[in-house]
């Protein structure tokens, strides 16, 4: 049975018959570094060769994946076979019914912030298209509708080694991990050198060049440019630069996650483009200014990141299109203050979202402090911030409260969170040791500013724990 939902202003209106519809397998199509296709980034479908991020594989305890496969087991596919696969049409036959499928959780449940994809997708930017959906899909879910939103992470590349990311997803990681031992094959099939060559050529030689076919002929209405690091993709400029010399950037939305560390290459100068796009955004990703934002984000230069940022900020529209990308973690909550003052005195949005986790040992996230610990400091950032944030800034006030009130990894896993925590502390050691020469700062240096947090992380291994990593 099809049943079209009802939406207005981004949401679903509370009488609509259809709650868990989504335009992305209609309009958009995925590709992970590693090639694996899904709906988007933050569906939950089982992994086919390695585990996605957002499943939190990453152990940090050890730095290494879980349950991965290994490399006969990739059996990439290409855009054609993936788009009106058996798999693809199952899922539009039960969105169209209104189910409630397990790939969707992030959105059903808001997993990661209150904003999620679905409304982003069907509410606002492809709304125009769902009974177009209804009417070019047939009863078994093929549709003749063609992706016309692209998410393609061509590679890992990235020029940075962010404390919450891992080698799927930054080349300096995975650098750093090859260097100092810290995997192995079994565990992460796709940095062996041989796997990853076969990698690398269907990726350039299958999905960039469907993408670049896609930009050639002028349906494309939506790039997330995102990877790694979108800004080190040759691709990125190629494409941008064809999609201008052709005139088609004036029909194409644009939506960066870039850690903004360049906006030059060559002779091209991305803020040239932008103002030329049908609409754009720039989530600039910082989770903290100055030294801790160095911290957490390791590569990054304050001074370069935010001469690069004001720039943005000073095209046509640029105090609504430059948004401070804001993942909350446990070092970033000591700069939430300054954080605030900076978005206030550019006048710019942030976006909020906490470093979630499946599993206790991720202990890089605040959610891995006692709840008294969590909710004093938290409490104490509201006291400054919620009085001083506009409009703009809300999500931080609102996500802080969310935080109030949601379980901390004690309360989630009683029973492993504190074996867990020895075991996380110790990947943060390692890490901090490993980066010393690159930065000094340690969790302890930050955590000190609070007395009763600094003894709560320094405690000793009661029980006496090995750590065998």
């Amino acid at each position: 049975m099809k049943v079209k939902p009802k939406w207005k202003d981004g949401k679903i209106l509370p009488d609509s018959p259809n709650k868990t519809f989504c335009m992305a397998p209609w309009t958009h199509t995925y590709i992970s570094p590693q090639s694996e296709r899904r709906m988007c980034c933050a569906s939950r479908e089982e992994h086919m060769f390695q585990k996605q991020y957002i499943d939190a594989s990453n152990d940090e305890s050890t730095g290494k994946f879980k349950d991965s496969g290994t490399i006969q087991d990739y059996k990439p596919i290409s855009l054609k076979e993936h788009w009106n696969s058996e798999y693809m049409k199952d899922i539009r036959r039960r969105l169209m019914a209104g189910e409630n499928i397990p790939q969707c959780a992030v959105c059903n449940d808001n997993i990661l912030s209150q904003s999620n994809y679905r409304g982003w997708f069907t509410g606002r930017l492809f709304q125009d298209y769902i009974d177009r959906a209804f009417e070019e899909t047939d009863d078994s879910g093929h549709t003749t509708m063609k992706p016309i939103s692209f998410d393609y992470r061509v590679s890992n590349l990235c020029n940075f080694k962010c404390r919450m990311c891992g080698e799927q997803l930054s080349s300096t990681w995975e650098a750093e991990k090859r260097k100092h031992g810290h995997w192995n094959p079994k565990d992460q099939p796709f940095m062996v050198p041989e796997n990853k060559k076969i990698i690398q050529k269907f990726q350039r030689e299958v999905v960039e060049e469907e993408f670049w076919q896609a930009i050639c002929e002028g349906i494309v209405e939506e790039i997330y440019w995102v990877g790694g690091e979108p800004l080190m993709y040759d691709i990125h400029w190629n494409s941008m630069d064809r999609l201008a010399q052709d005139k088609n950037l004036s029909k194409v939305h644009l939506r960066y996650n870039s850690n903004l560390s360049r906006v030059r290459f060559g002779e091209h100068y991305l803020y040239d483009w932008l103002p030329q796009a049908k609409d754009w955004t720039m989530c600039a990703s910082i989770d903290g200014t100055e030294e801790i934002g160095e911290f957490i984000r390791s590569g990054l230069n304050w001074k370069e990141w935010d001469k690069n940022f004001r720039e943005g900020v000073a095209l046509p529209g640029g105090k609504d299109k430059m948004l401070l990308d804001l993942t909350l973690t446990g070092p970033g909550m000591f700069g939430l203050k300054k954080y605030l003052d900076y978005a206030l005195e550019l006048d710019v949005s942030i976006v909020t979202k906490r470093m979630y986790a499946f599993h206790p040992d991720i202990v890089f996230s605040m959610m891995a402090w006692p709840r008294n610990i969590l909710n004093r400091i938290i409490q104490d950032n509201l006291d400054y911030i919620k009085p001083r944030a506009t409009e703009k800034q809300w999500s931080l006030v609102t996500e802080l409260e969310n935080m109030l009130v949601s379980p901390t990894f004690q309360e989630q896993w009683p029973e492993q969170a504190e074996v867990q925590f020895y075991k996380g502390r110790r990947w943060q050691n390692t890490l901090s040791d490993i980066r010393a020469k690159e930065c000094s700062l340690r969790i302890e240096d930050i955590y000190i500013k609070d007395t009763e947090l600094y003894e709560w992380w320094m405690r000793s291994d009661s029980n006496n724990i090995i750590f065998l990593g």
